[in-house]
């Protein structure tokens, strides 16, 4: 599988730690999932990710924090140096936080797809689906808000309804490019699982 920790975030944006600190633990506990890491290594991944202003002064809290709920683990190392390893708590939370419903809101939403890797075939499935019908249920407020407003809407307020109206067309046919793949790889799952794991 293609890995896709970077472009698939929306580089528009950049990401405030002090006010989407969910979305930094959720990108620390991805970006040990596939291997330790040290912590300069890891503010180096974070800043790929489009957080800003990334520092040691908030990235050190944020590891005792995951650390002191059993998410990941200090491997002490030559010197002063740590490297952080996901435990088999963590690599549950990330999982739970993947798979999660409670926010699809764009930004958490891209930054839970940048390690869908992790996720089993049927929850991202599940996932890929869900975000699709939230974008549906946007694009009809989006057309009703232009089609049947109270009185005559300006050309600028009428251009970004039009806007976000191709946008979100834009991002639901991207969806089911994703949606149709996934399927692909559950499918080929499912006779793998029945086999045993025997090609």
């Amino acid at each position: 599988m293609v890995n896709a920790p970077t472009f698939y975030i929306d580089s528009i944006y950049m990401y405030r730690i002090d006010i989407v600190a969910p979305m930094f633990d959720l990108a620390i506990l991805g970006l040990l999932r596939k291997q330790p890491r040290h912590g300069y290594e890891l503010k180096a991944r974070l800043l790929e990710l489009g957080f800003a202003r990334v520092s040691f002064g908030s990235l050190y809290p944020a590891l005792r924090r995951l650390e002191k709920r059993g998410f990941i683990v200090a491997l002490r190392q030559s010197g002063r140096r740590k490297a952080y390893r996901l435990t088999e708590s963590g690599t549950e939370e990330l999982a739970r936080i993947l798979d999660s419903a409670e926010d699809d809101e764009d930004r958490r939403f891209n930054m839970r797809l940048a390690f869908f890797q992790y996720l089993e075939p049927a929850a991202r499935l599940r996932s890929l689906k869900r975000r699709r019908n939230h974008l549906v249920s946007r694009l009809r407020t989006a057309q009703t808000a232009l089609q049947h407003s109270e009185g005559p809407i300006d050309h600028y307020t009428a251009a970004l309804l039009q806007h976000n109206i191709g946008t979100t067309e834009s991002d639901i046919g991207w969806l089911d490019h994703l949606i149709a793949y996934a399927r692909t790889e559950q499918e080929v799952e499912v006779p793998r699982t029945l086999t045993g794991g025997k090609k």
